[in-house]
This record gives C-alpha cells, structure tokens and sequence, in this order.
C-alpha cells in the first residue's frame, strides 16, 4: 500500500516531535502497519473470527475498536480459487522458510561467538517468520544449545508469533520458543545445519 498524503503528513509532524528523520519515522510507520496486517492475517488463518478475532486484535495491537474494525475488514480476502489445504501449505512453507534463513544466520553468530571467555549471552536475530524483522533477541549459550537440540523450535521475540503456523512452547522474559505444526517438520528438519 502506497503512502498517501496524509501518512507523509504524520510522519513530518512525529519527526518533528520526536527530532527524528521523517524517513526513518515513515518506514517505522509502514513496518508498524505491515505487522498489525500480519497479526489480522495470522488469527485469521488460526481461524478466529467474530467478536473473538476483533477483541485479539484489539489487544495484541493496542487499536481501538474501529480502527481493529477497519484493518480486519480491509484484510478480508476472496475466496481463494485453489484448494484451502494447498494454498495453506505453500504459505506455511514460504513462512518456515523464513524462520530456517533466520536460523542459518544465527547458527553463523553463535559459532563465531563460541568462544569460552565471552559472556553467557548471545545477541540473535528473531527468527520469526516475517521476512523484514531483523529485530534482535538476547539468549543464553545454554539455552541456545538446548533450542537447537529440536530442529522444529525457533526462537523470537513476544509477539512475533505466527499461531497458524507454529505454536509456543515457551514463554521467557525477552524471548518465545515456538514450534513448528506438523505440516512442516520435515522441512524444518531437512533445513537444520545441525543434522
């Protein structure tokens, strides 16, 4: 979607507000709505809806009722001319591959950063599986070593989740172990570097 006016119009003013550059407000702004419209997306491929897929939507991305209205109606999408199961598994499939592209980059951090005199910590990319998030997480070696140990879990950041895809299987201070659903373990597991 095209930024129109008014969205440069908001920009300029927060970058003014804030002492910002309007381009990087801008972005922040766009990146912002692309995650609400993958929140709206990923409990509706869950399969909520209703007053249930309005109220979670409300709270996992602090609009109000109308604006939660506005966004999940303006996701609606036709009936796809495909088979559900097929079109759903060549989503879920682009989406672990996300998640594995994230794991291979993370695998290069932790063995660069394996060293016995460095801290217990490791500073990771979110492994979720929105293309775009370079968003960064903080692990333990040790836990980082126990994640690895199942090819099926990844780690991201709270609210990175994608419920149709994966489920949580831990929930930590600064970050979420999910799991991946069945239909794409034996990618997932093909893709482990460490197989």
């Amino acid at each position: 979607m095209e930024p129109t006016s008014d969205d440069h119009e908001l920009a300029a003013w927060l970058a003014a507000q804030t002492h910002a550059d309007s381009g990087q407000v801008e972005a922040e702004l766009e990146l912002g709505e692309r995650r609400r419209a993958f929140v709206v997306d990923e409990l509706v491929e869950a399969g909520f809806a209703g007053p249930e897929l309005l109220d979670l939507v409300m709270r996992l991305t602090g609009m109000d009722g109308a604006a939660a209205r506005a966004l999940i109606a303006s996701r609606a999408e036709p009936v796809p001319s495909e088979p559900p199961e097929t079109a759903a598994s060549k989503r879920d499939e682009q989406l672990a591959e996300n998640e594995v592209m994230f794991r291979r980059v993370n695998e290069r951090i932790a063995s660069a950063d394996h060293d016995p005199s460095t801290p217990h910590e490791l500073e990771l990319v979110c492994e979720c599986s929105d293309r775009d998030c370079l968003k960064m997480l903080t692990i333990e070696v040790a836990e980082y070593e126990w994640l690895r140990l199942n090819p099926r879990r990844f780690a991201v950041l709270p609210g990175h989740e994608a419920p149709a895809v994966e489920d949580v299987v831990e929930r930590h201070e600064h970050f979420v172990i999910v799991e991946k659903h069945v239909e794409t373990h034996d990618q997932v597991e093909a893709a482990d570097p460490r197989s």
